[in-house]
């Protein structure tokens, strides 16, 4: 059997992200948690996923700081895992991802908005300038030093999800 290997070998946060949360369940376990602490064997019931798969991920969640394992009982030893605040910040990436699916794939279920029962939108928004933005560009990090000067490759997203390629320089 042919296995995808773990890592993508870019230099882009969204694989690196997905080399981390992209494997199949991840992204599961951090949506069930999102809700609130969780037993392992709740984890399992809700998710219908092999035991050791499930302690895979869990293990792998909690060395990268996302979920946190604490004991509930001593003897035997059982555990209830919470996310940190490292994974509740991906609320918004499975919000995201729910938006999506109800969209595309999945029309029966969907996020709404509690109150008037309103399918929500994702969007972006820039703090800097308090503002909801229809365009972002995805970057690397500017360089740093006095007169430091690279090229790089940008890509601009359109609210539409049209994307076009850009080289800029940086300076």
């Amino acid at each position: 059997m042919w296995l995808m290997p773990k890592a993508y070998g870019l230099a882009c946060p969204v694989a690196k992200t997905l080399e981390l949360v992209g494997e199949r369940w991840t992204l599961l376990v951090v949506r069930d948690l999102l809700r609130g602490p969780k037993k392992f064997q709740d984890l399992q019931a809700s998710l219908d996923v092999a035991p050791g798969i499930l302690s895979e991920r869990l293990k792998v969640l909690e060395e990268h700081g996302i979920v946190a394992r604490g004991f509930y009982s001593d003897h035997p030893p059982r555990a209830e895992y919470a996310l940190t605040a490292r994974g509740r910040d991906l609320r918004p990436v499975v919000g995201a991802l729910a938006v999506w699916g109800s969209r595309y794939i999945h029309p029966d279920a969907g996020l709404v908005h509690e109150t008037c029962g309103t399918r929500v939108e994702v969007a972006y928004y820039c703090p800097s300038c308090d503002a909801r933005v229809d365009d972002v560009r995805m970057r690397a990090a500017a360089a740093s030093g006095k007169g430091a000067t690279r090229r790089r490759r940008t890509r601009r997203v359109t609210r539409r999800g049209a994307s076009t390629s850009a080289k800029t320089a940086a300076s």
